[in-house]
């Protein structure tokens, strides 16, 4: 007997969408989602919406959290951190190129594919964003450790920050690249408002105990991303071709070639015709309207979000 597929669910339920702000967030992010098609990106398999709770179906990675393996295992060896952080990276450089800004870039929200495996995939778009030269991002959001300074500038509600766009998440990936190669934060304090003013002037230091054997390249690497002034951090060009990643992301891109030649071969197997004598008759595809959602004021909205799926939107009790 063939085994079910089985698949990650993220619920959310309507009654909380009746806050415009709530709303407007679902939209954006799964017409993200739609846009995403990545092997080091969490795939969105469908949204479904029911009386009660919006159903967003997702792949399901099951190897668990990058989290849980540093803490595991302390820290990554150089080879090994290159190789993982040349995925991360090549996920991200996808992402820019569509101008969306994960602005959540943590070991958390990094699953590996399964037991095992060394494959990754970014997921969680819930913070993400749409950047344009003439509409930059605001807003405070991400995680304290994580979070670029120039994003810290809303933390005061009273104040208008200022606007930001794809160098937050770089400044992200260089905490991130400490935290792997060293198995600890690099702006570490009791206190969150602590932690907060050392990310704020990039206070940092590479100590002995963690680094002492670290190469200089890989140090050089996190010196150009925690930098404060956006305009001043190194770019997404220039970390692909930073001697430390150079190796490790061409075999990153040579990997992807392969897993997008793979997919190529599948599509145009399902899409050869089947013999008329072995064909059946199948069910109608298309979804059935069943009964209003709790929330009628929101549900052509709610429904909304679900239209473009890949099994379209459906409305069940």
């Amino acid at each position: 007997m063939k085994e079910q597929a089985k698949y990650a669910v993220k619920v959310v339920e309507n009654k909380s969408l009746a806050d415009e702000e709530n709303l407007e967030a679902l939209e954006t992010e799964i017409d993200i989602l739609r846009k995403l098609d990545h092997p080091h990106i969490v795939a969105l398999k469908e949204v479904v919406v029911c009386t009660s709770d919006t159903y967003i179906v997702m792949e399901l990675l099951s190897g668990g959290e990058l989290f849980n393996r540093i803490v595991e295992q302390g820290r990554f060896s150089e080879h090994d951190a290159a190789e993982l952080f040349a995925q991360i990276l090549l996920s991200m450089e996808y992402l820019h190129s569509l101008n969306i800004v994960h602005r959540d870039v943590k070991p958390e929200n990094i699953l590996y594919v399964s037991q095992g495996s060394t494959q990754i995939k970014l997921i969680d778009f819930g913070y993400a964003g749409l950047w344009a030269p003439d509409k930059e991002l605001s807003g405070l959001c991400g995680t304290p450790d994580y979070v670029a300074p120039e994003v810290l500038s809303w933390y005061d509600e009273d104040d208008n920050g200022t606007p930001y766009g794809k160098g937050s998440d770089l400044w992200s990936l260089g905490v991130l690249l400490y935290v792997i190669l060293s198995g600890c934060s690099p702006f570490s304090a009791e206190e969150e408002e602590a932690i907060l003013q050392l990310v704020a002037q990039a206070k940092y230091e590479f100590h002995e105990s963690e680094w002492a054997t670290v190469s200089e390249s890989a140090k050089d690497l996190i010196k150009k991303l925690l930098v404060v002034a956006p305009a001043q951090r190194m770019t997404m060009p220039e970390m692909l071709e930073h001697p430390w990643l150079k190796e490790a992301v061409a075999n990153g891109r040579g990997a992807i070639d392969e897993k997008l030649k793979l997919k190529e071969v599948a599509k145009a197997a399902a899409e050869t015709p089947v013999p008329p004598s072995s064909t059946k008759p199948v069910a109608d595809p298309s979804p059935t309207k069943g009964p209003a959602i709790d929330h009628p004021e929101i549900q052509p909205r709610v429904e909304g979000v679900g239209k473009k799926g890949l099994a379209g939107c459906c409305t069940i009790s």
